[in-house]
C-alpha cells in the first residue's frame, strides 16, 4: 500500500518568453499578399472610374446644357438626344444604334432603361431633333426630360 507522502518538487523551469517580431518569413508574405491586393483593388477601380468616364462627360454636357438660359428648347432637345446617341455609340453594337431614328430609337432607349419613358414625348422629340422646331405643350416638362436622360445615361448599362 502506498502511503501519502508529501513530494517536494524543485521548482518549474520555463523557458524564455518568445519575442514577437515580423521577421518570420509568413509575415513578409501575408504583406506582400495585403500590399497585392490593395494595388489590384486600386486597379480595378481606376478601371471602372476610366471606363465610365464617357459617362460623367454626358452627364456634364447635359447640365451645361440644362443650365444655358440662351439655348432654344429644340435646341436642348436636339443636343440632349444627340449625347444620348453618342453614349449609346460607345456601349452597344454600333450598326443597330446608328441606324435608329425615330420612333424606333425612343423605344429602344424605353427598352435599355425602365422607366426612361422617352416615348411619351416622341411627338416633342422627333418635332425637335428631325424638324427643328418645337410645338408648345402642356405636358412636356424640361427638367423632367433632362432628369430621365441624366438617368438614362448612368443606367444604361
Amino acid at each position: 500500500m502506498l502511503q501519502n507522502k508529501n513530494i517536494q518538487l524543485k521548482p518549474i523551469i520555463e523557458p524564455d518568453p518568445v519575442v514577437f517580431s515580423f521577421d518570420a518569413v509568413g509575415w513578409k508574405v501575408l504583406f506582400s499578399l495585403l500590399l497585392l491586393t490593395i494595388v489590384f483593388i486600386l486597379y480595378k477601380y481606376y478601371l471602372h472610374y476610366k471606363i465610365n468616364q464617357y459617362r460623367r462627360e454626358a452627364i456634364k454636357n447635359i447640365n451645361d446644357l440644362s443650365n444655358d438660359q440662351n439655348i432654344s428648347i429644340y435646341d436642348l432637345i436636339s443636343q440632349v438626344m444627340f449625347q444620348i446617341k453618342q453614349t449609346a455609340l460607345q456601349t452597344y453594337d454600333r450598326k443597330t444604334v446608328a441606324s435608329l431614328e425615330g420612333n424606333d430609337w425612343l423605344q429602344y432607349l424605353d427598352k435599355k432603361v425602365i422607366g426612361s419613358n422617352f416615348i411619351n414625348d416622341q411627338e416633342i422629340i422627333i418635332d425637335a431633333v428631325y424638324k427643328d422646331k418645337y410645338i408648345q405643350t402642356n405636358h412636356f416638362n424640361r427638367d423632367d426630360f433632362i432628369n430621365k436622360s441624366i438617368k438614362w445615361i448612368k443606367e444604361h448599362a
